[in-house]
């Protein structure tokens, strides 16, 4: 038997949604399967057509209440759909997202929760996984470019030449990292950037290894 996609699972289980809930409630997981992130209330208010952003948190709230999604305070895109639902897991998970960390010189580590956003869980197997916002083109020559977003799983330690999320002396950035000797070499896949090389492990902090980058185009 074909496997149903989660948005037609969605519109067979969730009886107790009314049509036009289950509508939002589509367009949101469309949104992050497309985008990685959740619709903003105004994006959804001129999505279908209302007059009014009050008419769409009231849906939400419903949404809500029936518990296919939870929203976090204060974040305008923030809406999150529930893991679980009965006889199926859903297609994506939900990633914290940290903050930025460049890949250039290290710049000052975010650890505070921006947003949350959904990657494909076919695509992204591992657990405890956060992203970062890219800063900078030290590490474009594999692919690495501004803007994205590095997905990474955290863990203290990475073999010799895998990229990593580093913090250095409270800062953060994303190299390749090499144990040559006594020292440490974080490297840019990008011949215009020198090595940082880190005389003494008490310095830096693995904070993850990188998995993946997302990209919105």
């Amino acid at each position: 038997m074909q496997r149903c996609t989660f948005v037609q699972y969605a519109r067979s289980t969730m009886k107790n949604l009314t049509e036009q809930q289950q509508r939002i409630l589509d367009f949101v997981i469309q949104c992050q399967r497309e985008s990685g992130s959740s619709p903003t209330v105004r994006e959804i208010t001129s999505h279908f057509g209302y007059k009014s952003p009050n008419n769409v948190q009231q849906h939400l709230q419903l949404i809500e209440q029936k518990g296919y999604i939870k929203r976090l305070p204060g974040k305008s895109r923030g809406i999150v759909v529930n893991d679980a639902l009965p006889g199926e897991s859903r297609s994506t998970i939900d990633v914290p997202l940290l903050g930025t960390i460049a890949a250039g010189t290290p710049l000052a580590a975010i650890e505070n929760i921006e947003d949350r956003i959904a990657v494909d869980r076919e695509l992204f197997r591992e657990d405890s996984l956060f992203a970062l916002r890219v800063k900078g083109d030290s590490m474009q020559d594999i692919g690495i470019l501004n803007g994205d977003l590095a997905i990474v799983q955290s863990r203290p330690t990475v073999e010799n030449g895998e990229v990593a999320a580093v913090i250095i002396d409270g800062e953060a950035t994303l190299k390749r990292v090499y144990r040559k000797s006594n020292v440490i070499v974080l490297h840019a896949e990008n011949n215009t950037f020198e090595d940082i090389v880190v005389t003494s492990e008490q310095d830096i902090q693995i904070a993850g290894k990188m998995v993946g980058v997302v990209r919105k185009c």
